[in-house]
């Protein structure tokens, strides 16, 4: 039975990937870059706004591309943030079931954030939502070093939720993470966290590496949690 939970952000607390998309768009075409709703699904919803942006200028992603390259990245991300926070102000949708599961949980489990957006976007949406004070930890893209499918921001993630209370026995075989893309599953794996998968994003078929998968959170609750995964 999981001791503590790790949400995903976008497409597991909240339907933002539309507006990530149309955010990366309005600031890609400058760079002569054209996304495709399709392409955004398959390879972009699992990386963050630095490892994006190095792929639009011709980089891999999840490696150091070069110095003039590297250069650029914090301000496109900047220039993507305000174009995302002008698509959260024409409005924003809970993922089904998320925003009571969150209320259920909070102050009787450990919660936290684990997510490849950035602080700012979060806070934005979290703020929308009422949500501001209710994560107990919340690692972001400015946190870590290795964008997901890295383990990195899941072990953050469960260290921060150990030291903040440390009499819970928290560790990664004691945690939970609900998440809705095969990138950000293998990264809970690689972090030892059993995973809930969410079809919200893509198919079941992509999420196979998840201990279990459902539709959306509705009509999930903490007792269902507990019933699902016991070990």
């Amino acid at each position: 039975m999981p001791n503590c939970i790790v949400f995903d952000f976008d497409g597991v607390i909240v339907d933002s990937e539309p507006l990530h998309f149309r955010a990366f768009v309005r600031v890609g075409k400058p760079l002569g870059f054209e996304l495709s709703w399709e392409r955004y699904l398959d390879e972009f919803v699992g990386y963050d706004d630095r490892d994006a942006f190095r792929v639009m200028l011709g980089h891999e992603a999840g490696t150091t591309s070069p110095p003039e390259i590297e250069a650029r990245l914090p301000q496109l991300v900047q220039e993507k943030a305000q174009a995302f926070e002008l698509e959260v102000n024409e409005g924003v949708d809970a993922i089904p079931g998320s925003l009571q599961l969150i209320e259920q949980l909070a102050g009787q489990i450990p919660i936290a954030i684990s997510s490849g957006a950035t602080q700012l976007d979060i806070r934005i949406i979290l703020a929308k939502l009422g949500l501001e004070n209710v994560f107990d930890a919340t690692v972001t893209a400015d946190d870590v070093q290795h964008s997901k499918p890295d383990p990195e921001s899941y072990a953050k993630a469960v260290q921060l939720l150990a030291e903040k209370y440390p009499d819970h026995g928290i560790s990664p075989g004691t945690a939970l993470a609900i998440e809705d893309t095969a990138t950000g599953i293998a990264s809970a794996r690689a972090a030892g966290l059993q995973v809930l998968g969410l079809t919200t994003t893509g198919p079941a078929e992509l999420l196979h590496e998840a201990t279990r998968v459902v539709p959306n959170l509705a009509g999930v609750t903490f007792d269902t949690l507990r019933q699902w995964f016991v070990d």
